[in-house]
């Protein structure tokens, strides 16, 4: 087990030389993570696979009314890139981790739990961090289920308040 783990730190260096010989290959460049429209958000959401694209969508409507957000969509789950997204994510003044899993803990889904240990690994006690379980029972999410959590993300960033930080979208409650 703990080779497994030694080998685990490792394939971040191998992913990242991978990337680097396909983007000489190709032109495009893939790191362990991408960023939208990052550099000067406020508010963040982070998400995994296709609905980063609508996440995306979201983000150019609400840019074009004025709203700093962004999205953050991993490209490794594992190993976790721990030091990479706590660092990208001390920026931000809210965040929210989209997962398409629940999980039996009551913390919040895989990512969420992944992304908010990394954080407080490295010292990163800000931005403050909401969790939105989507998908459930293989429902859509939709562009305006991604504008409510911006909106909500907007609010705790102007406030400083978060009144849950387990939520979900989509659900019949």
């Amino acid at each position: 087990k703990r080779q497994q783990a030694e080998a685990m730190k490792n394939t971040k260096k191998v992913i990242l030389e991978v990337s680097e010989d396909f983007h000489k290959l190709t032109g495009r460049k893939y790191g362990l993570f991408e960023e939208y429209k990052t550099e000067d958000a406020d508010a963040c959401i982070v998400v995994l696979n296709s609905t980063a694209g609508t996440a995306k969508y979201v983000v150019d409507q609400m840019r074009k009314e004025g709203k700093k957000v962004g999205v953050i969509k991993p490209r490794v789950f594992r190993p976790f890139p721990v030091d990479e997204i706590a660092s990208a994510l001390a920026k931000f003044k809210a965040v929210a981790v989209m997962d398409k899993a629940d999980s039996f803990n009551a913390a919040g889904g895989p990512l969420f739990t992944d992304v908010t240990s990394a954080m407080f690994a490295k010292g990163v006690f800000e931005p403050k961090v909401v969790n939105y379980i989507y998908g459930l029972g293989g429902r859509d999410v939709k562009a305006d289920d991604i504008e409510f959590i911006y909106n909500k993300l907007i609010d705790i960033a102007d406030s400083g308040k978060v009144d849950s930080v387990y939520n979900y979208i989509g659900v019949r409650e």
